[in-house]
Order: C-alpha cells, then sequence, then structure tokens
C-alpha cells in the first residue's frame, strides 16, 4: 500500500467506529438534565400560581424586567413571579432566574407588574391586587450579583464562575469576595451552607457558633467541623432555664424556699431581691450561657456543615434574639436550599421518565426491545433531517412544526401496515 493510499484511507471514516446514541443513551441524558431540573425546580409548582398560598417558604422565582423596567436601576422596583407565572404570564419576556427565595409571595397578580398587567393564572380577582409588603428585593433582582454587582454568567470574565449563595441574605457571591479561607474551594462538595462576611458581622450571635463550623487547621490545608463541647456550668444553666420555662415556677414554691434563704449569706443585690419572678426569668434569659463558645476569634464567610442549624440554641431567649433580628429561619431545617433541593429531587423521582423509560424496556422481550430501539434510532434520523431544513432557512420551530412532524409519522406507520393477511 502506497503512503497516498494510506493517507486516503486514514482520512475515511469506519462507520463501526462512529458514536452511536441508542434510546438508552438518550435516558441518560435526560436522566442528568431531569436531576438539574428537580434540584431547582422540582418542588414549586409549575401550573398553579402561588400567590393564594400566601409567602411561600421556598420556591422558585424569576425577575421579570419586561413587566418592570425601572428594576434595572432600582432593585426596590423590581417584581419576582413564581414557576406558573413565568410560563404562562410571562413567556418570552426578559427573565432572570433567581433560583430560589424564602418568605416570598408572588408579585404577577399584584400592582407591581403595572396597572395593565393581568395574572393569567388568577381570572378569579376581579382587580390587581396590592403589593406584597412581606417581600425583599436585592440586587440579584436586577440581574447583579456579588459585592462586585455584576451579571451571571458575567460576559467579561474569562474564568469559571464559582458563585454560592448565602444562606441569610441570599445573594450570590464570588468565594474571593467573602474573605473565604485559602481552604473553602475544597470544602464545596462537604459544605451545606455558606454565611457571607458581612452577614457574619452583621448578626454577631452566629460567631459563638463558628465551632460548628469547616475550620481550615493551622499550617494545614485540611479541615475539619469542630464539636462544640458544653461544659457544666453551661449545662446546669440549661437545666435551671429550661424548669423554669416548662413548670413557670410560682409564687407558692418561692415562698418554700424563703425560710432557707434566710439562713445563709445573701449574695444578692437589694435591686434583684426586689424583682418579680417573671422579671428575673427575663434577666437570666439574656445571659450569654446558652451558647458555646467560638472556635476562636471568627473573622470572613463562614462554611457549615449539614447539622448545624440543629444546635443552636433555642430558649426562650435565644429564640426572642432570632425574632428580634428576622432570622428565625435559622433554626427550621427545612428553610435549608439544600433541604428545598432533597424535597424537589424526591417528589421527581416518581415522575422520572428515565426511570419509567427503563421500566418500560425492561418488560418486553429482547426481540421487541430491539425493535423499539431501531423505530427510535429510525424516528431520530428523520427528525434531524426535518429540523435540518428549519436551520438552513434560519426559521423558528413552533410547536405546530413539531405536531406536524409526528402526525407524519404517525400517517407513515399505518400506512406500512398494508391488507392484513390471513393464514387460512
Amino acid at each position: 500500500m502506497s503512503d497516498i493510499d494510506t493517507i486516503a484511507n486514514a482520512g475515511e471514516a469506519n462507520p463501526l467506529e462512529e458514536s452511536t446514541i441508542t434510546m438508552v443513551d438518550v435516558l441518560e441524558q435526560e436522566k442528568e438534565m431531569e436531576e438539574e431540573y428537580a434540584a431547582v425546580l422540582g418542588a414549586s409548582d409549575e401550573k398553579v400560581c402561588t400567590y393564594s398560598k400566601g409567602p411561600i417558604q421556598r420556591q422558585a422565582l424569576y425577575s421579570c424586567l419586561t413587566c418592570c423596567p425601572e428594576a434595572r436601576e432600582d432593585a426596590s422596583k423590581g417584581a419576582g413571579v413564581c414557576l406558573a407565572c413565568s410560563y404562562r404570564c410571562h413567556e418570552n419576556h426578559d427573565l432572570i432566574e433567581l433560583y430560589t427565595k424564602r418568605n416570598f409571595r408572588c408579585d404577577c397578580p399584584t400592582l407591581r407588574m403595572g396597572s395593565e398587567k393581568r395574572c393569567a393564572l388568577n381570572p378569579q380577582l376581579e382587580a390587581q391586587q396590592p403589593p406584597n409588603a412581606g417581600n425583599i428585593y436585592n440586587q440579584n433582582f436586577q440581574g447583579l450579583y456579588c459585592k462586585c454587582k455584576r451579571p451571571y454568567p458575567d460576559p467579561e470574565r474569562t474564568t469559571e464562575d464559582v458563585m454560592l449563595q448565602c444562606a441569610i441574605c441570599e445573594d450570590w457571591f464570588h468565594l474571593p469576595h467573602v474573605d473565604a479561607p485559602e481552604a473553602a474551594e475544597k470544602w464545596l462538595d462537604v459544605c451545606s451552607e455558606m454565611i457571607c462576611d458581612t452577614c457574619m458581622e452583621q448578626y454577631e450571635f452566629l460567631r459563638d457558633y463558628t465551632g460548628l463550623a469547616l475550620q481550615q487547621l493551622d499550617g494545614h490545608n485540611e479541615s475539619k467541623a469542630s464539636d462544640v463541647t458544653l461544659d457544666d456550668s453551661k449545662l446546669k444553666c440549661d437545666l435551671d432555664r429550661s424548669i423554669s420555662d416548662i413548670l413557670n415556677v410560682g409564687e407558692a414554691a418561692e415562698n418554700a424556699t424563703d425560710a432557707a434563704d434566710k439562713e445563709k449569706p445573701s449574695t444578692t443585690t437589694a435591686a434583684e431581691q426586689s424583682e418579680e419572678p417573671a422579671m428575673k426569668r427575663q434577666r437570666l434569659a439574656t445571659d450569654d450561657c446558652c451558647r458555646p463558645k467560638p472556635h476562636k476569634e471568627h473573622k470572613g464567610a463562614t462554611f457549615w456543615t449539614n447539622d448545624w442549624r440543629k444546635k443552636l440554641c433555642k430558649c426562650v431567649a435565644c429564640m426572642a434574639l432570632y425574632k428580634a433580628q428576622s432570622v428565625e429561619f435559622l433554626t427550621d431545617v427545612e428553610d435549608s436550599a439544600k433541604s428545598y433541593e432533597e424535597r424537589g429531587m424526591k417528589r421527581a423521582k416518581d415522575n422520572s421518565s428515565y426511570e419509567q423509560g427503563i421500566r418500560a424496556l425492561a418488560t418486553i422481550g429482547r426481540t421487541q426491545q430491539i425493535d423499539a430501539i431501531t423505530e427510535y434510532n429510525r424516528m431520530k434520523d428523520k427528525l434531524k433531517e426535518y429540523l435540518q431544513s428549519f436551520a438552513a432557512s434560519k426559521k423558528v420551530v413552533t410547536e405546530d412544526d413539531i405536531n406536524r412532524f409526528f402526525a407524519g409519522m404517525r400517517n407513515e406507520n399505518n400506512s406500512n401496515l398494508g391488507q392484513p393477511y390471513f393464514c387460512r
């Protein structure tokens, strides 16, 4: 064989080496897409507007800049719509995907969308509703994120963006912009939630819990989550407070101990002796002994393990503190984005076309499986040929075009059946 023949043969494609796509391959690809879809949208309703349910604990949301163009300059003039409204009421609009937000009520049926815009999924409402007073709008509604106030994806960035959502303010941040430890990028697979440096400074009580967070060991690139050790004084404090809160110790119990108290030297001030029982309990509730000591002096963002919310103190004083700072949601493990994604994955699993397709293939014989895959590949080739004409003419493919294609396939299959033949 000459060198010319070798080069010519090398340029020829071997049909046996060409990659082929079978029905199982397609189902595998679809499974990956379904998992990504389910994680973000699986726990949200795609057919019913959530407005009537009030503020939703957590749901997928979209900001519509077509209906609220002022939001491009002022985030407070933005509006968020639920998944169903993004499909039905804001199709082909300039939508910004917000991932998920907590305690948000759909704005579509309200005057935030403008006086002429009506929600198609709420025809029972005679007029547009007043704006939702409890909704919070941050720069994400403008399509901006992080302290650098850049869009995502950022057209000016040449490297892949690694961004995390803060569990409190719910903005998204680049790791270098939240004063993250050097080991933070290695924690992404084990980190459950992140709280940005700004929120850590604002909510000082969180510093007492940094022992629950992932820590970078001194002189090493390893990390660990330190167990919080409760000393005897804390346990005694918690026990005394719990007994006081549950039993609501009354005056009778106090009178029973008066005699014993008089026999030993008093260590309380005159003001403390004159306190009412309820005032005394409130004063004790303000002590810091119910919270663990911080791992060390903390600075920057914090990366938390899976069960850190469960270990937050839930005594009367701390719960009052969370409420006063509007972060009581931190004590709810179902509030986290990870928990939301898990619910979505569980809900979507039963309706997965991948699982249904694999089960369907397993119930038929080998010959029928080959026939099904062969027919699928034939349909795939015809569909590719059909769509190429649209690509060549730069014509948009519509739903009617797809329906017309499959109607033609059905007619072709029926014509191939011919007249039935009966053996006698």
